[in-house]
């Protein structure tokens, strides 16, 4: 967002690409985007030890721009099920990425240029003016956009899709959440929608981008209502919904009339005939699949599949770094025995994520210590180093709670046994990894037992508190995403899965992002992220990034900053 300081009131209108840079990510936190982006096939820093030795200046696998045949079809290979198509219901980062390809946000923010500079760039609105307070949000819509069944694009659906994100029925999983202080949509007129918070928001440019918010046809909301939109998803992007085939593949076919989407990911409609996700939820048969050719593409391979497909030499790694939070664990600060924040501290000096990184990952991702990416505005440098690997000082913080040593090697108090109930979502990528941090916890004296769930039924147990420990990770676009899993009001059906209430982080949060000066705003998060870190309610274990893995004949895929790709300009090489 950008707002000039001698016109209080005066927006940003799009300008060339290359020209402005986001300000809320920094040229130092991305760094190690632009490495990604620009280092060859090997891309991410944090992936050196996979590098080919191609020069910075090579173009990266897949790069917007390349060089690739038109037509044919390119299939994704996923490793679970989305829960929903509804960008505005879902609440996994896979459903973002599949949306991507049918909606348009009313702005894009993308990474562009060799630095990988953020800019905002034309989506459905050709330009948009923030208020001084950044609490409103003024947009000059397109007018020459039509919805995949036909539906004028206009004010009218701006409005109906974001009515729809706040209808209690839709039952938003993190879209609400990443809307803020919301309160209402109004249509200026046809082509001038007005989008207004109870306070400034000076976060939203960057949350509407993110997925979430792509505008659906308000035909076919209202045809399908709030929960069977979910199966019948209508935008207005480069590819239209064909079919699903619960459990197995989702099939987007090419939307001949497309002509509004950036220049930066490629004008016209798309060069592919059709895009298939297919779901492979078992990692050997995706990698397997993708060796035999099945695949083009195969999404979050394990680290020793990444590493293996690396050595065949046939293949290609776009990783791409996330602002979000890190995989790691939350801590459920209300079940013994991690209601002692005693013992959430323990548990942090106990786990070694250097060594699961190396040891488990085969170094292809890079330990977290924090509770947001380094990527990540508002990022909290010095909270990283709170908590380093110091099996006898989580010892002594045992001792100090009053939790005994027996026999058996596990600690007991008052003739209780300190045991563990984890509970992991089936493919999060955490079953492997959570053996190690088990194997270290147990060093220390604790007793645990694993459970893993589907989806839908981990996020039942994570809300009812069955567990104390869990699985998440985050991918987002801006620092507030930390109100979508922090926030007191997301214990209950939110990703609260910490079951942290405090009443003053909430506020610190709302206060951020009610800050429109950059440099004030991060020292915010920043405070944000210390205090989180000092009460011990997340056990961080590596930084979110988007992996993908596929042949050098794939070509024309663009960045985000969420840890996807988009497929406006993907070509086979067939």
């Amino acid at each position: 967002m950008q707002v000039s300081p001698e016109e209080p009131g005066a927006g940003q209108a799009f300008r060339p690409v290359g020209t402005v840079a986001s300000p809320a990510v920094s040229r130092r936190n991305l760094l190690g985007l632009a490495a990604a982006l620009g280092g060859g096939v090997a891309i991410s820093p944090w992936l050196t030890a996979c590098s080919s030795g191609t020069s910075a200046t090579a173009p990266a696998p897949g790069a917007a721009g390349s060089p690739g045949a038109a037509g044919g079809t390119l299939t994704v290979g996923i490793s679970s099920t989305p829960d929903t198509l509804d960008p505005g219901a879902t609440g996994l980062a896979l459903t973002l990425l599949i949306s991507m390809a049918v909606f348009d946000p009313l702005v894009w923010w993308l990474p562009t240029g060799t630095d990988g500079a953020g800019e905002f760039v034309p989506g459905l609105a050709s330009s948009y003016k923030v208020s001084a307070d950044a609490s409103v949000y003024t947009f000059t819509l397109r007018d020459d956009v039509v919805f995949h069944d036909g539906t004028k694009f206009d004010a009218s659906a701006v409005k109906a899709t974001y009515d729809h994100v706040v209808d209690p029925a839709t039952k938003s999983k993190s879209g609400l959440g990443a809307l803020g202080p919301y309160k209402q949509t109004k249509i200026i007129d046809d082509r001038t929608v007005e989008i207004s918070f109870t306070e400034p928001n000076a976060g939203f440019l960057h949350q509407q981008a993110a997925g979430n918010f792509g505008i659906a046809s308000p035909t076919a909301l209202k045809k399908y209502g709030p929960t069977g939109f979910g199966n019948n998803p209508v935008g207005s992007g480069p590819f239209t919904f064909d079919s699903y085939a619960t459990g197995d593949r989702l099939t987007l076919v090419k939307n001949p009339d497309y002509a509004w989407g950036p220049a930066v990911l490629g004008s016209g409609p798309a060069k592919l005939d059709s895009l298939v996700f297919r779901i492979v939820a078992d990692d050997s048969g995706r990698y397997n699949a993708l060796q035999s050719g099945q695949l083009q593409i195969a999404m979050n391979l394990p680290p020793n599949s990444i590493a293996a497909a690396q050595k065949t030499q046939k293949f290609t790694q776009l990783t791409i770094p996330s602002i979000g939070t890190p995989t790691g664990m939350p801590i459920n600060v209300t079940k013994p025995p991690t209601d002692d924040p005693l013992v959430r501290q323990a548990i942090l000096h106990a786990v070694d994520q250097e060594k699961l990184v190396t040891s488990v990952q085969f170094g292809v991702n890079k330990a977290a210590h924090n509770v947001l990416t380094p990527i990540t505005p508002g990022y909290a440098k010095d909270a990283s180093g709170m908590y380093p690997y110091d099996p006898a000082k989580a010892g002594q913080l045992l001792d100090q709670a009053g939790w005994v040593m027996g026999p058996d090697k596990v600690r007991t108090k008052n003739g209780e046994k300190l045991e563990l109930k984890i509970i992991l979502y089936s493919g999060g990528g955490l079953e492997l990894p959570t053996q190690f941090v088990v194997s270290q916890l147990s060093a220390v004296g604790f007793a645990a037992s694993t459970t893993v769930q589907p989806f839908t039924t981990a996020q039942v147990s994570f809300n009812s508190g069955e567990h104390n420990l869990g699985s998440f990770g985050y991918y987002g676009a801006d620092p507030y995403l930390l109100n979508i899993w922090v926030n007191s009001d997301a214990i209950k059906s939110g990703f609260n899965w910490s079951h942290y209430a405090n009443p003053e982080v909430d506020s610190m949060i709302a206060k951020a992002n009610a800050t429109a000066d950059e440099a004030k705003r991060d020292a915010l998060y920043e405070q944000v992220g210390e205090t989180l870190m000092k009460d011990a309610i997340y056990l961080p274990l590596w930084d979110v990034n988007g992996a993908f893995t596929m042949p050098p004949s794939v070509q024309g895929l663009h960045p985000t900053f969420n840890g996807y790709i988009t497929f406006h300009s993907a070509t086979t090489g067939a």
